[in-house]
């Protein structure tokens, strides 16, 4: 199944996991996933990813999302 951004950049939305999909011309992120209930502040699946990337890739800074997940935010 294929996703639009909605912004008309006629890209195919990208799969991020947990329901949520990125559009890889302009960035917008569309989340289908399971609501959070915890209302503090969160890390977008983007900004962990260059975090982890900048910390070599340090296990210790996934900050919950697996490595398949951070990889592809990085494509």
């Amino acid at each position: 199944m294929a996703y639009w951004c909605g912004n008309g950049c006629g890209v195919d939305m990208e799969y991020l996991g947990n329901g949520d999909w990125k559009c890889p011309k302009c960035g917008t992120v569309i989340a289908f996933g399971e609501p959070d209930d915890d209302n503090s502040e969160s890390l977008s699946v983007y900004d962990a990813a260059l975090i982890w990337m900048s910390n070599g890739k340090d296990e210790d800074y996934t900050f919950g999302y697996s490595e398949e997940e951070l990889e592809e935010a990085l494509r």
